[in-house]
């Protein structure tokens, strides 16, 4: 019996990031899904049944930071770890706030990426994990 794979749900506005997060999911025998914006995201119907999102936090439209609180009111649980080229103090707090199951300024690690989504798939996403 073959399990289901890691769904990883990636939403930012940059193309090419979208590419290579999603490349780097399929390495990692994972499926990704990729969305332009968190209201695209919060539109498309999916399953959150083993699944991660990686969200930008600045986009046109809705931040990447109101992402767990839109989760929350439409009763979806699925782990959030946001990536940022703005990475400041008070993003990070915000983030620590809404629940981030974890937070890297760009550009990231791929394999710390990985951990992360991992982790945060684990059950002990309990905390938030922070990387700079």
């Amino acid at each position: 019996m073959t399990l289901p794979a890691i769904q990883l749900f990636i939403v930012d506005d940059e193309p090419s990031l979208r590419t290579a997060y999603a490349r780097l999911a399929r390495s990692a025998k994972m499926e990704p899904r990729a969305f332009v914006s968190v209201e695209e995201f919060m539109e498309a119907e999916l399953s959150d049944d083993k699944a991660c999102v990686i969200c930008d936090v600045r986009m046109p439209g809705k931040s990447g930071l109101e992402l767990p609180e839109l989760l929350a009111r439409a009763g979806r649980h699925l782990p959030v770890i946001f990536v940022t080229a703005h990475d400041t103090p008070e993003t990070r707090a915000i983030a620590h706030r809404v629940g981030a199951a974890g937070y890297f300024s760009k550009p990231v690690d791929d394999q710390a990426l990985l951990d992360a989504v991992a982790w945060a798939l684990s059950g002990q996403a309990d905390s938030t994990q922070y990387n700079r």
